[in-house]
């Protein structure tokens, strides 16, 4: 780990990036750079560490670089505010997010627990950046350089842009609801099922469709079957969708993503990833306290870390999977 001290300057979250090249003289690619926003501020890298980023020692390296940095003296007073930023490896784009967003849980989680409040999370190639998924941001990201497109060839999508979506798609659904709620309820199943078996691409799906998945899961009938989608391929694509829809949740929408994330912690926890599925579970209680899914989930987290420490024979992966699965074949 290395670190290095500026002299204290006003930052927005757009030119943190390019700020953090600028410092160091070259493009930090496959390092992570914490930039703690004190008086003076001060940046600290590490090498992103090899293999599957939401491995066992992946878990590690977050624990002993977000300790280090939490042990050393304040650069300022009061609350200590960060920015997590992952450097892509050379070559690697927004195609590649899904182990970099898992390592990036890590790193989340550690710094909640070592009291460093995480204000900015980007995921950086040399041309553009993005916000990874907490909530509030807002889908891509911002380019880094202006006159460049967004990863989906378009502009980035502003937060009143996606508040609007969402605005239309409830008083649409609401519409249906009063026509006939079962049926509404019902015309969302074969939506899901396509996504999480694999006839759909989530990539294909249209924010409107992606808000009415968010929608249906707000009932926990729905959110329950979605949860029975369990088998390996299964979680695989139900990862990164929940985390699609999560990110949708702007204000005043922001409640909403306890669902999602619910579904994101649990698809994270049978892929056998405990630490990625213990930071959606505290985001979705971040973003609505006291919710009874959020905890159960957070229950099955803490029960998994014992798991770890003590070896027991019995995985709560394989008991989650296992319930699940007999659920759905009722």
């Amino acid at each position: 780990m290395s670190d290095s001290s500026n002299a204290p300057v006003a930052i927005e979250a757009a030119g943190l990036a390019d700020f953090v090249a600028g410092a160091l003289g070259r493009e930090p690619a496959g390092q992570i750079a914490v930039v703690e926003l004190g008086d003076p501020l001060r940046v600290y890298l590490a090498d992103i560490p090899e293999g599957r980023h939401g491995s066992a020692r992946s878990s590690a390296f977050a624990r002993a670089f977000i300790g280090d940095i939490a042990g050393m003296r304040a650069t300022g007073r009061g609350q200590r505010d960060v920015a997590l930023l992952i450097y892509a490896r050379d070559g690697h784009g927004l195609k590649d997010v899904r182990p970099y967003n898992a390592l990036w849980l890590n790193l989340l989680v550690v710094c909640k627990q070592r009291g460093l409040n995480v204000v900015a999370s980007q995921f950086i190639i040399p041309t553009q950046w993005w916000g990874l998924p907490s909530i509030g941001e807002t889908g891509p990201g911002t380019p880094r350089a202006a006159a460049r497109q967004t990863a989906d060839g378009g502009p980035a999508v502003g937060a009143k842009g996606v508040a609007d979506v969402v605005a239309d798609a409830v008083r649409a659904f609401a519409r249906e609801l009063e026509a006939g709620h079962e049926a509404a309820k019902r015309s969302l199943k074969p939506l899901l099922a396509a996504v999480l078996t694999g006839r759909r691409d989530v990539e294909d799906l249209s924010d409107q469709e992606a808000v009415r998945l968010l929608l249906a899961v707000q009932n926990g009938d729905i959110l329950y079957a979605a949860s029975t989608y369990c088998e390996p391929e299964e979680v695989k694509r139900a990862a990164p969708l929940w985390s699609r829809v999560a990110r949708l949740c702007v204000d005043p929408y922001r409640r909403m993503a306890a669902a999602p994330l619910t579904l994101l912690g649990i698809a994270l926890l049978l892929d056998g990833d405990v630490p990625a599925a213990a930071g959606a579970a505290f985001l979705a209680l971040e973003v609505k306290p006291g919710d009874e899914e959020a905890q159960v989930l957070l229950g099955l987290v803490f029960r998994a870390e014992l798991e770890q420490v003590v070896r027991a024979p019995v995985s709560v992966a394989e008991a989650l999977r296992a319930a699940l699965r007999e659920d759905r074949e009722e």
